[in-house]
């Protein structure tokens, strides 16, 4: 499939001669290349620590206030629907639109509102462990270098969504796409935290993802329509149980 090339009043025949140049423009390859990169930034394996992070739900199973798949899945389901759809999804969106407007400022405010928003130690040290990662791996990435990318690595701390939106931008990825990308990262690794504590079998971590998929995507459509004067990360048993596992005795994740 090629794309057409339509001019009209405004076309820049410049551009319009070097897109000739450069040949047809392939849109299946460009949406293959985007999946690729949605599965990449969303993998478990992506280097960046993720899974050697509860966020707080070992503490739970450890108290025993989740010990089973319906637990697990209410656990789940709550921060989704709490700090994630009126949070953490729209700072993301918010972050993605300052760098496609390269309104580095604004990125810059956004990151040290969300170091801010983490409520303990331990939340505030896996978005610094997580981004410092990333950072890592940005640099190994065949990205363009231009002044987005000098930005962010000229920061010192970024938290992970900073890195996360800017590899969004950068990748090509669309807003929903990225905000789909993050969630599945989420919830598949609050499973996996999950089979590995309480513990659950296999069967039981994919019978949980039916049940959450369907959650994931309407986190996502609703947190498009929140806007930053309604932004609240509101949840306070996330920041009990991440200020009690600070000191819990046994310990097989970082928070």
């Amino acid at each position: 499939m090629e794309a057409d090339i339509v001019m009209g009043p405004n076309t820049d025949v410049v551009q319009l001669f070097m897109s000739f140049l450069k040949g047809p423009v392939d849109i299946r390859m460009t949406k293959k290349n985007n999946m690729m990169n949605i599965l990449r930034l969303s993998s478990q394996s992506l280097p960046t620590g993720a899974f050697s992070y509860s966020q707080g739900m070992e503490w739970l199973v450890d108290t025993q206030r989740i010990h089973d798949e319906d637990t697990v899945y209410q656990w789940i389901a709550s921060i989704l629907h709490g700090p994630y759809v009126n949070y953490e999804l729209p700072i993301l969106r918010e972050m993605y639109e300052a760098w496609l407007s390269a309104d580095y400022r604004s990125v810059e405010v956004l990151n040290r509102d969300y170091l801010t928003s983490r409520e303990t130690c331990e939340v505030q040290k896996e978005t610094l462990q997580m981004g410092h990662a990333l950072k890592a791996i940005i640099k190994e990435m065949d990205l363009e270098s231009d002044g987005s990318t000098g930005f962010l690595l000229q920061l010192d701390d970024f938290a992970f969504v900073t890195g996360f939106s800017f590899c969004s931008f950068k990748t090509g990825l669309s807003v929903e796409d990225m905000l789909t990308s993050h969630v599945w990262s989420f919830i598949e690794n609050q499973i996996l935290v999950g089979i590995k504590a309480v513990p659950l079998g296999q069967s039981g971590g994919q019978r949980l993802l039916n049940r959450l998929i369907p959650l994931g995507n309407e986190s996502v459509s609703r947190s498009m329509e929140i806007t930053v004067d309604s932004w609240s990360n509101f949840s306070p048993l996330q920041a009990i149980s991440s200020s009690k596992h600070e000191t819990q005795y046994s310990r097989l994740f970082r928070s």
